[in-house]
């Protein structure tokens, strides 16, 4: 009975000495709330990563499919042949594989453990912020797995080359060359090129240059012994063009002119041929110029004086003022469109002064013919017809035919020309005036 006591108490002794030295398991550590939202952050971010590399990759092979159906093509068309397209494998589906990250290995055992993926770079600074604030805690290490390869970054897509756009054409081209061109137009231009409402060729008062012999003069019915030589110099030049296409325009036009009436003669008591000024007129001109498709339309002021010369004051013996009408202002609209080759205008003015000073109303209208054309020369020619309040709207009546040469939009023009009206020039404008001649035409810009 002793003995088996004596066992009995020594079996005790040495299980308390063996429990006594068994380490204690360590109970399991639990996430902090701040650690265990950094934990889901890192979760997210990864999720997100592969998503977008899963996008590309799918991407990437839409693109060499498209390429490799267009080299087919391409050597379908060489080969003479006509092939079927080749439709575009169904598009994988985008959505990102689920990754499972590992949990704790004392919540989950080694045997269950999920593939682990290759760490980005922002994953493992997190993991070692955490190692170095965490408390050190001896943990199993679960059993080692291979990692999933990281996806090779796919190639970046060969750059297409864009096509261009085709440029407006410019009609003011096309009407000068009777060739239709692509010209590039910008939304704006200062001191472009031609103009949206050309000048009228057969106006005596348009800012213009030209020249003309007169042989053949008469004033109130009677033939002048010589010859009248008008000459003026002018130009209208556009300084502001905006323009949303080649068929609509708006631009702003500065044009000025003087025009100049020679006389040239035989004098019988000198026995010698003079040339001598007769009178001189001046304009200057704002215009507004629009384009809307085949409509064109001009608004303009201008200001007008006539100053006669010295040597015809001279001669005429003049020694007193007289009144002079032909010093105004006056503001017109006109309206012109090309119909079969055949350009035809209209318009109506007012005179800004006093109707004691001027009669107001005035109008304009007129054709004329010019057929584009690629050759050097072309006939043309028209007639425009003036209406002034001022001489009783008695018409003024300015005719021509000839030739226009060159293929430029600054053309020379020829013209046999006549007149019958009252006299376009001068402060003398009640005289009833007829002529016949010759001239030449041009406009510089």
């Amino acid at each position: 009975m002793k003995k088996t006591l004596s066992v009995l108490i020594l079996t005790l002794y040495l299980g308390t000495i063996a429990l006594a030295q068994t380490p204690a398991t360590p109970p399991a550590r639990v996430l902090t709330p701040a650690e265990q939202r950094q934990k889901e952050k890192i979760e997210r971010e990864v999720q997100r990563e592969r998503q977008i590399r899963a996008e590309w990759a799918q991407k990437q092979r839409e693109y060499e499919a498209k390429q490799a159906e267009k080299e087919r093509q391409r050597q379908a068309k060489k080969a003479g042949k006509v092939l079927e397209p080749v439709q575009s494998p169904a598009p994988k589906p985008t959505t990102a594989p689920a990754i499972t990250v590992p949990a704790s290995p004392v919540d989950q055992p080694a045997a269950s453990a999920p593939t682990v993926v290759e760490p980005t770079k922002k994953e493992k600074r997190e993991k070692r912020k955490k190692e170095t604030v965490a408390e050190p805690a001896p943990v199993t290490q679960p059993t080692p797995v291979a990692p999933t390869p990281e996806p090779e970054k796919a190639p970046r897509p060969e750059r297409v080359k864009r096509e261009r756009k085709p440029r407006p054409v410019d009609s003011l081209a096309v009407a000068a060359t009777g060739r239709e061109e692509s010209v590039s137009r910008p939304t704006q231009e200062f001191l472009p090129k031609g103009h949206l409402f050309d000048p009228i060729l057969l106006d005596p008062l348009e800012a213009q240059t030209y020249g003309s012999i007169l042989p053949l003069y008469w004033t109130e019915g009677q033939k002048y012994n010589g010859s009248i030589v008008p000459f003026a110099f002018g130009f209208a030049k556009p300084f502001y063009r905006r323009s949303t296409d080649a068929s609509h325009a708006e631009e702003w036009v500065l044009d000025l002119a003087s025009f100049t009436q020679f006389e040239a003669f035989h004098d019988d008591v000198t026995d010698k041929a003079l040339r001598r000024i007769i009178n001189t007129d001046y304009k200057i001109s704002i215009i507004y110029n629009v384009r809307r498709g085949e409509n064109n339309y001009r608004f303009r002021v201008y200001h007008l004086s006539s100053h006669l010369g010295d040597d015809y004051i001279y001669r005429n013996k003049l020694t007193a003022p007289s009144p002079n009408s032909v010093n105004y202002e006056l503001l017109d609209a006109t309206y012109s469109r090309t119909v079969n080759n055949w350009r035809v205008y209209g318009g109506l003015g007012v005179v800004l002064r006093k109707t004691e000073e001027r009669k107001p109303l005035s109008a304009q209208l007129g054709a004329f013919y010019k057929k584009p054309s690629t050759k050097a020369t072309r006939l043309v020619g028209g007639a425009d017809i003036k209406f002034w309040q001022q001489t009783d709207f008695r018409p003024g009546i300015h005719a021509g035919i000839g030739f226009e040469v060159g293929r430029t939009q600054n053309n020379l023009t020829f013209l046999l020309e006549g007149y019958s009206g009252f006299r376009p020039y001068s402060q003398f404008e009640q005289q009833q005036t007829t002529w016949l001649g010759l001239g030449l035409y041009l406009n510089p810009f």
